[in-house]
């Protein structure tokens, strides 16, 4: 029959090692009392007082602790729940102000609304218990510490200490997991939970796999460090975290044991001027998360959803945003992208207005209808990036790869390159570069068509292969533009971009390095002094490098190349051409459908006959005296079908292997 002392006093009585299953202590007051390794499973506690009590090693399986006041006040006089089994126990509402549970187990335990204030938690196993509604203030934590499924819903933990080892009086390491726990509406600050473990819960209990994330949902931790540890798989919506120390934080992604693969959710969180150097937040779901002023150098967000992030003069220097990685609407406004890679990102309606892209990698991102405005690009790969009606005014471009990018629409009003600026076939399309400074810049087979380009500055820029149909041309700076009409342009000294788009043009660059562009029609082009590149374009044209080293492109129709002095490149293009090299180790430079091409004063053993440009491998070429005329060679091959290549005055047997280049 079960002993009964409800309402009794007992003091100083040793119960140690006895069997008191069912025992009804309620309302009884206990002083010194000895419970060590004593049997009190389902003993009855209810309100009462104890202090000064030893339950070491006790067995208190399903016992009833409501209300009781453990706390040993007004005497502070604590109890010692070393290594006590509470399995199962009801500790609703109790008092519980500096109990020591070093070594208890806690395990589905109904702890609702207890006191814990200044209890020692020290290889604490708190398995499922239930703390809803506690309080945890001035707790003394140490050891491994399980919270596993536990539901910690709106308790507050302030201010905890380290355990502190008596033998070498220093603190003792701690491992903390919150595996599967419920902590929504918790408030944790000024503590220090680093490494801890609030991955899902992923194991076998009571004889069934349990799968269940860690709810933070709108937990509040700020001032606390959480350094190294893991949240993969959390449920973090809505959390308040403010100066919080999240150095080297695992956010990615958890697969489960039965392959079930869940996200990490950080939806609406605020973690304002935390410290997330290093952290890991692959795959997490953070739509409208706060995080300006943040340090993420070096922080892995492959594949993250970042949509509508507050990243206001946060720090992302170095960090990795691959993946697919979706920043649509995101506010990154004086942010630091140094170095971070941002291939593929959506950043559509994206805020980067005086933001630092320096050297960041933004190949094939969508940057659509960004806003980039006095951004710094300096050094950034855009190689493929969608900037279509992105705003881009007064941002530094310097060394800034825009190769391939689509810029449709785009405004970079004001915007200042350099000789580094590189956008080879990109597309700006009715884009605005009035004003800017692209002096320098490389605009290679770029489309410029309706673009305005008033004021714009392109001394020394390379438009070669450019379309600048449309384009609006007023005090443009190294840059001429013709009309449908049959132009007269003359270069000036510098470095000239003249193109004369339809009509028969007489285009003439004068000193310099010029770009000279027919375009329609038969044109006269004639580059002067300097190493100039010219390109007849359809029509039969007359093009004259004279002076330098230059290039001439003839284009279709049936053209004149004249090289002069220098060392010049001349491709006929389609059409029968005639191309004089003149003085200079010339090259003659031949593609597929080339036409049959004449070369006069062909010097042996300096000009040179490019055939590289054939993509099928070569067989024998012909070279054979000119059978209606003697005096010229003819050269053939099957390679080149119909077309041949004519030297005037020239005897065949002064050909050979030396004058190819294939």
């Amino acid at each position: 029959m079960p002993q009964n002392f409800s309402s009794q006093t007992l003091i100083g009585v040793n119960f140690s090692g006895q069997n008191l299953t069912d025992a009804n202590f309620s309302l009884a007051t206990l002083d010194t009392v000895n419970f060590t390794s004593t049997n009190l499973t389902r003993a009855n506690f209810f309100k009462a007082t104890i202090k000064g009590t030893n339950f070491l090693n006790a067995n208190l399986t399903n016992a009833s602790l409501n209300e009781v006041d453990l706390s040993g006040e007004p005497d502070g006089i604590f109890n010692n729940l070393t290594n006590a089994n509470l399995t199962g126990a009801d500790l609703l509402s109790a008092k519980l102000k500096g109990v020591n549970f070093t070594g208890a187990k806690l395990i589905d335990a109904d702890l609702q609304g207890a006191d814990l204030e200044g209890a020692r938690l020290i290889n604490l196993d708190a398995t499922n218990a239930n703390f809803s509604q506690t309080n945890f203030t001035d707790i003394v934590i140490g050891g491994n510490v399980i919270f596993d499924l536990a539901n910690l819903s709106g308790i507050g933990i302030t201010d905890t200490a380290p355990a502190i080892d008596p033998g070498t009086g220093q603190p003792i390491p701690t491992t903390l997991s919150f595996r599967g726990a419920n902590l929504a509406g918790a408030s944790i600050e000024d503590v220090n939970f680093s490494n801890a473990d609030f991955r899902p819960f992923d194991a076998v209990r009571n004889g069934s796999l349990v799968v269940k994330a860690t709810d933070l949902t709108g937990l509040s931790f700020p001032d606390s460090n959480f350094s190294g540890s893991q949240f993969g798989g959390a449920i973090l919506n809505n959390v308040k975290a403010e100066d919080l120390n999240l150095t080297g934080v695992n956010f990615g992604s958890y697969t489960a044991s039965n392959g079930q693969v869940l996200k990490t959710q950080l939806n609406n969180a605020n973690f304002a001027d935390s410290d997330l150097v290093g952290a890991n937040l692959t795959q997490v779901v953070a739509e409208n998360i706060f995080l300006e002023g943040a340090d993420l150098t070096n922080a892995v967000m492959i594949g993250a959803d970042l949509s509508g992030a507050n990243f206001k003069e946060a720090i992302l220097a170095g960090a990795n945003l691959t993946g697919g990685v979706q920043l649509d609407n995101a506010f990154l406004e004086i942010a630091n992208l140094t170095g971070a890679n941002l291939t593929g990102a959506n950043l559509t309606d994206g805020n980067l207005k005086g933001s630092n892209l320096t050297g960041a990698d933004l190949d094939n991102t969508n940057l659509t209808r960004a806003n980039l405005e006095i951004a710094n690009l300096n050094n950034a790969s855009l190689i493929n990036a969608d900037l279509d009606n992105a705003f881009i005014q007064k941002s530094n471009l310097d060394g800034a790869n825009f190769t391939g990018a689509s810029l449709v629409g785009a405004d970079i009003k004001e915007g200042a390159g350099d000789n580094l600026t590189n956008f080879t076939n990109a597309n700006l399309t009715g884009a605005s570069l009035e004003v800017g400074s692209f002096i320098g810049a490389n605009f290679t087979n770029a489309n410029l068509s309706n673009t305005n380009l008033i004021k714009a500055d392109f001394t020394d820029a390379t438009l070669i292969g450019a379309n600048l149909t449309g384009a609006v041309v007023v005090d443009t700076i190294g840059l001429t533009l013709g009309d449908s009409g049959n132009n007269t342009i003359n270069g000036t000294t510098g470095n000239d971009n003249i193109f004369g788009f339809d009509g028969n043009d007489i285009l003439t660059g004068a000193a310099g390095n010029d770009y000279l562009d027919g375009g329609n029609g038969a044109d006269n082009l004639n580059g002067g002094d300097g190493n100039d590149y010219l390109l007849g374009g359809n029509g039969n044209d007359t093009l004259t490098g004279e002076a330098g080293a230059d290039t001439l492109v003839g284009g279709a129709g049936a053209d004149n190349l004249n090289g002069g002095g220098g060392a010049d490149k001349l491709t006929g293009g389609a059409g029968n051409d005639i191309m004089n090299g003149g003085a200079g180790n010339d090259s003659f430079i031949f593609a597929s459908g080339f036409g049959s091409d004449r070369i006069n004063a062909f010097a042996d053993g300096a000009d040179k006959i490019d055939l590289t440009a054939f993509a099928t491998s070569f067989g024998a070429l012909t070279v054979a005296q000119s059978t209606t005329n003697p005096a010229n060679t003819i050269i053939s091959g099957s390679v080149f079908g119909t077309d041949t290549i004519t030297l005037a005055t020239f005897t065949a047997t002064n050909v050979d292997a030396t004058d190819f280049i294939f």
